[in-house]
């Protein structure tokens, strides 16, 4: 398995999703009691150097053969990943202001971002044509 697929299947690991939940929402309690240094450290410090140690060490076959590594494959680009990472800036703004419905709108971004493949159907391309039943003008 290359870089870029290890890079997308790691995402959806147990370990890196229960990482990145708890560093996210602990950082955000850091950063709401205006421990910034320490918040900034468990947002962005602790998962990357956690996603390198899996990178480096961790098999993610198992990820790619199940069907949410099938639907990450479909639906998680750059344009989500982007999004993923805004989320979390408004969730920490929002922690270190005070602001609960920027914290919400950061996590409902974020949420966005897992689902919007069951919300917005993607056509799956088969040998340069499109699939049966896909919906779209040819």
């Amino acid at each position: 398995m290359n870089i870029i697929d290890k890079t997308l299947y790691h995402q959806i690991h147990p370990f890196k999703l229960t990482t990145d939940v708890i560093a996210a929402f602990v950082a955000v309690y850091l950063l709401w009691q205006h421990q910034w240094i320490e918040g900034l450290i468990l947002a962005f410090a602790v998962p990357f150097f956690i996603s390198l140690f899996m990178l480096k060490l961790m098999d993610f076959e198992k990820q790619k053969q199940s069907r949410f590594g099938k639907y990450v494959k479909k639906n998680m680009g750059r344009t989500m990943n982007t999004l993923q990472s805004l989320g979390l800036l408004a969730m920490l703004a929002g922690g270190w202001f005070h602001l609960l419905w920027l914290i919400g709108l950061g996590l409902l971004t974020i949420i966005y971002t897992w689902i919007n493949g069951l919300i917005f159907r993607r056509e799956v391309a088969v040998h340069g044509t499109k699939a049966q039943g896909s919906r779209g003008t040819k």
